[in-house]
């Protein structure tokens, strides 16, 4: 893109980076922050854009909150470290806003930038954000691919990646080679830190995706999750506890840490295509062995799975090779109901899977004692045929949003026939199966 400037407005914007390069007070800094966020919310922002801006300054403001009570987060974060961080993450943001990312159509139509979007946690009203990239020429009333990228743990600022995402602009490469994800919604939510994305930190990603279906469509056929390092473990046991949602799922530098083989919860995701990416030399001496007893696991069980260990590399970074391979293999399937399939049920916030789910009381919700409800579904033709353990009901959606069956259909459960006919509207319901 080609930016033309008269000369009072080189002067401002070189008055602004010399500013930006100056010894800043984190107040004079927000100030400067929220001005400019003000100044380009005047010019008619696109809706999308405005709550980019707007979620930029509301990061900001958090965080400064933060600073005026003048007391230590924990140990490992001073006030001091933390307002050091501060000026270095909010004045990265403040810079980009100057000149490199103030085109809405970077955002939205050029494929060119990564919206972060701001909202209230359903868990506890906390300020939580995600970073969404979108196609180039996204169209909204298209259904695209989502591809989401769990971070692992690194700087657990809520500024620190949405600052990255403000630097100066890559030149465009002669030699650079065609994006395998190029058509896809790319969603990279906040896990509130280093929490592995388990509890709370899972459900910012259910939000995240739940406010992503609010103003872009969807094709739940390629839905793809990919982690690394403790990114890598959280997505190791959301597959584990929502099979059906993925086409595919990308490991890197993982283990088994959140997910493992003696809990019984692998043969839930055994049709789940899953890619191991990880570094030879990997320093975390459990990293590797656990991936090689994944994969061989899966493969074991049936599944389709591949594992790639990249010769010298160590846990960070992966190569760009094995990376774009990782997601040419994910984004090369698409989303399979089985015909077989088992689910066991640790947590009442996963009670199944593909339209089959058990309820549970108020007063299971907080704990599930083992041995665990489970259930195995097999689907022959127009007969669906469901055997179940500890479950005292279920419910059956055999329609599209379910298992996904048409016309006339026989359902049994624990070998009683319970539905005979065309595919219902409704769930069905079955009292202590």
């Amino acid at each position: 893109m080609t930016h033309r400037f008269g000369f009072a407005s080189l002067l401002l914007f070189a008055a602004s980076i010399a500013a930006a390069q100056t010894a800043e007070t984190p107040r004079e800094l927000l100030t400067r922050l929220d001005a400019r966020v003000d100044e380009l919310l005047q010019k008619d922002a696109p809706k999308l854009f405005a709550w980019h801006l707007r979620s930029i300054r509301a990061l900001a403001d958090s965080e400064f909150a933060k600073l005026e009570v003048q007391q230590a987060q924990s140990s490992r974060h001073s006030v001091v470290d933390r307002e050091k961080e501060f000026v270095e993450f909010a004045g990265a943001i403040a810079k980009g806003l100057q000149h490199d990312h103030i085109d809405p159509d970077d955002y939205l139509k050029n494929g060119r930038g990564s919206l972060i979007l701001a909202r209230p946690s359903a868990v506890d009203g906390s300020l939580q954000y995600m970073m969404v990239d979108l196609p180039k020429g996204w169209d909204p009333n298209k259904a695209y691919p989502l591809s989401i990228s769990l971070h692992g743990s690194g700087p657990d600022n809520p500024l620190a990646y949405p600052s990255y995402t403000f630097g100066p602009p890559s030149p465009p490469s002669a030699d650079a080679k065609p994006n395998p994800g190029a058509d896809m919604i790319h969603l990279t939510p906040w896990g509130r830190g280093n929490r592995s994305w388990r509890n709370d930190a899972e459900t910012d990603l259910w939000e995240a995706i739940a406010l992503l279906k609010t103003f872009c469509k969807l094709d739940p056929e390629r839905w793809y999750i990919s982690g690394h390092s403790s990114g890598a473990d959280g997505t190791w046991a959301i597959e584990q506890h929502t099979p059906d949602l993925w086409a595919a799922v990308g490991i890197q530098s993982g283990s088994m840490y959140e997910g493992r083989p003696e809990w019984g919860l692998i043969p839930n995701m055994k049709y789940v295509p899953t890619y191991f990416l990880i570094g030879e030399k990997d320093p975390l001496t459990h990293r590797v062995p656990d991936m090689k007893e994944a994969f061989k696991i899966l493969t074991q069980m049936g599944d389709e799975t591949k594992l790639n260990i990249l010769p010298g590399i160590g846990h960070y970074p992966l190569t760009d090779a094995g990376l774009d391979d990782q997601a040419s293999w994910m984004y090369s399937h698409v989303r399979k109901r089985p015909d077989h399939f088992v689910f066991t049920i640790d947590q009442a916030r996963h009670p199944g899977v593909w339209g089959i789910t058990a309820q549970f009381l108020d007063t299971e919700r907080r704990f599930i004692q083992q041995p665990w409800p489970n259930f195995e579904c097999e689907i022959k033709d127009h007969e669906v045929r469901i055997k179940t353990g500890r479950i005292r009901e279920l419910r059956v959606d055999l329609g599209p949003t379910g298992l996904q069956m048409t016309g006339a259909v026989k359902l049994w459960v624990n070998g009683k026939l319970v539905h005979e006919g065309p595919v219902p509207d409704e769930p069905i319901r079955i009292d202590r199966p």
